[in-house]
C-alpha cells in the first residue's frame, strides 16, 4: 500500500485590451443555479474571465481587494487565494500557481480566469462551447458526491453477503463530519484526537444514542471507490462493513491537510 494511503479502523478601470471582447451570450451554473454577474465575462486567450468578487462569494469565501498592490484576496477555512492584475502568478496557500491568463481590470471590476480560480477553491468546471455555458461544481458539491458514493458501495459489500443496507443517520454524520474536519485542520489521523477523545465520546457530543457503534477512517484515497476497496482490504475495516448487527451509518470527506483527502465513516445499532 502506498504510503500517503492510510487506514485504522475501530469498534480599478482601464483599457480592454485587443485580445479581449465581451461575452455577453456566456452562461455560468454554479451547483445548478445561474450566476449573474455585474460585469458581463471577457474572453482572452480563449480564457473566460469574471469579476473576482462575484465568483468567489459564490464559492463561499471570503475576500478583499488592496488598490494599491492591485492584489485580490480570498479566503475560507484552509485556504487563501491571492491574485494580482496583469500578473500570470496566483498564490494558493502561500504557493505559486501559474496561470495562462492574468487576472484584468476593466470598468473598475477585478476579472480573473474562471476555470483557474474555481479549481484553486477545490470545484470542478465543465465548459460546453456549443451551449457557451460554463458548469461548476462546488468542493461541498463534490464531497457530499463522494459521501454519498461510499454509502452506495458499502451497501453493494453488505448486498453481496446479503445484509440490509445501512441507512444514513444526521447525527451520525454530524460525528464524522467533526472527526473529519478536525483530523485536517489538526494535522493528526488517528481514532483518538489530540484531547484524548474517542469515536465514543464524539458519538456523544453529535447526540448519537447507540447500543454499539464502530469507525472507520482512511486518509490519502483521491476517490470513494479506492477508500471502500482499502477498507474492504482490511479485516478490521471489513468488519465494521459487513456486520449485520449495524443498521446505520454517517459519512464525511474532506481535503486539506497532509494527506490531501481523509473518509471516516461511522457505523452504529442505534437506539
Amino acid at each position: 500500500m502506498k504510503k500517503n494511503i492510510l487506514l485504522a479502523a475501530a469498534v480599478i478601470s482601464m483599457a480592454l485590451p485587443a485580445v479581449c471582447r465581451a461575452e455577453d451570450g456566456i452562461r455560468v451554473y454554479l451547483d445548478g443555479a445561474r450566476l449573474e454577474f455585474d460585469a458581463a465575462p471577457v474572453i482572452r486567450d480563449d480564457s473566460t474571465l469574471v469579476p473576482f468578487r462575484k465568483i468567489f462569494e459564490a464559492l463561499g469565501m471570503e475576500v478583499g481587494w488592496d488598490g494599491e498592490a492591485h492584489t485580490g484576496t480570498a479566503r475560507k477555512e484552509g485556504l487563501t487565494v491571492s491574485v494580482v492584475t496583469d500578473s500570470n502568478i496566483m498564490r494558493v496557500n502561500g504557493k505559486d500557481v501559474e496561470l495562462i491568463t492574468p487576472p484584468i481590470i476593466m470598468s473598475e471590476r477585478i476579472l480573473v480566469p474562471l476555470r483557474a480560480v474555481s479549481e484553486a477553491a477545490g470545484a470542478d468546471v465543465l465548459w460546453d462551447g456549443e451551449a457557451r455555458t460554463v458548469t461548476i461544481t462546488s468542493e461541498d458539491a463534490l464531497l457530499e458526491k463522494a459521501a454519498g458514493e461510499v454509502l452506495a458501495l458499502t451497501n453493494a459489500e453488505r448486498a453481496k453477503k446479503g445484509l440490509n443496507p445501512l441507512a444514513l443517520d444526521t447525527n451520525l454524520t454530524k460525528a464524522a463530519d467533526a472527526h473529519c474536519a478536525d483530523m485536517v485542520s489538526r494535522g493528526f489521523f488517528d481514532h483518538v484526537n489530540p484531547d484524548g477523545k474517542s469515536p465514543f465520546d464524539r458519538l456523544a457530543a453529535a447526540g448519537a444514542e447507540y447500543w454499539f457503534a464502530g469507525e472507520n477512517i482512511a486518509a490519502g484515497q483521491k476517490n470513494a471507490a479506492d477508500a471502500v476497496k482499502d477498507w474492504m482490504n482490511s479485516d478490521t475495516h471489513r468488519q465494521n462493513i459487513l456486520n449485520p448487527a449495524f443498521k446505520s451509518t454517517g459519512i464525511s470527506v474532506r481535503r486539506g491537510g497532509e494527506h490531501g483527502t481523509y473518509w471516516v465513516q461511522e457505523f452504529a445499532l442505534l437506539k
